[in-house]
């Protein structure tokens, strides 16, 4: 509440008032830069020394007392939530990407699923702990993190949909068909991160090839034939 013109008492106020509300919003700044520093550290830390990486490690990356890691967080829990978080964007955008591409069905897919492939083998420890952290949940017990296949899965659907919009028909299979086709394709994910026996190349193919007999099969279903080879203007 400013007094200002209400006498010298009512003006002292008003600058403390303004004085205090100015340093709150650099606090806050200050705040949100730190945790962000620690979340990049973390992130680095993790991609070093894997999903298990230590406080320390943590605290070493971002140039500050273990200690101090905690002051922005509530506990080891929290900055992997945090963490989580951050990471998942990053392969949304990632996912997305690929999903924008202009195209058919076919190629669509495949960008978006060597999208996918390309962000595990540029960071296998992130996704490794993601992995760890898929069924993490907050305090209300609901999932408080979108883990890469959460990702995917959201990506996916939008485009289905939108597909099956642009036929006039209803989108409410989109989203069950897609949770089954991405489980598939992180399935095999993971086995490749730990096996590679299959250059990136030939499973995008093999994975594009198997998500599209799926989503076929159920446009069919649905009476809709659509060429796999053939662009489709999308809304």
């Amino acid at each position: 509440m400013y007094l200002v013109g209400h006498g010298a008492g009512g003006y002292a106020l008003g600058m403390t008032e303004q004085l205090r509300d100015g340093r709150s919003t650099r606090w806050d700044l200050h705040r949100r830069a730190r945790r962000l520093a620690i979340i990049n550290a973390a992130i680095a830390a993790i991609e070093e020394h894997g999903p298990d990486a230590l406080t320390g490690q943590i605290a070493d990356k971002a140039g500050m007392p273990r200690t101090h890691v905690y002051r922005h967080f509530e506990g080891k829990q929290a900055l992997d939530l945090a963490v989580s978080r951050h990471v998942a964007l990053q392969i949304a955008e990632q996912i997305r990407t690929g999903l924008a591409t202009q195209g058919s069905p076919r190629e669509i897919i495949s960008a978006s699923i060597s999208q996918h492939l390309g962000w595990i083998e540029a960071h296998p420890n992130l996704y490794r702990f993601l992995a760890q952290h898929a069924y993490a949940v907050n305090a209300t017990g609901s999932p408080a993190v979108d883990d890469a296949k959460a990702a995917f899965a959201g990506e996916l659907t939008t485009l289905l949909a939108g597909y099956l919009r642009l036929l006039d028909r209803d989108t409410t299979p989109a989203e069950r068909v897609v949770v089954g086709v991405v489980g598939m394709v992180d399935a095999s994910a993971a086995w490749w991160l730990e096996h590679h026996d299959v250059p990136r190349a030939e499973l995008t193919a093999q994975l594009t090839e198997q998500v599209w007999l799926i989503i076929d099969h159920t446009a069919r279903g649905l009476g809709v034939a659509i060429d796999p080879d053939t662009s489709v203007q999308r809304a």
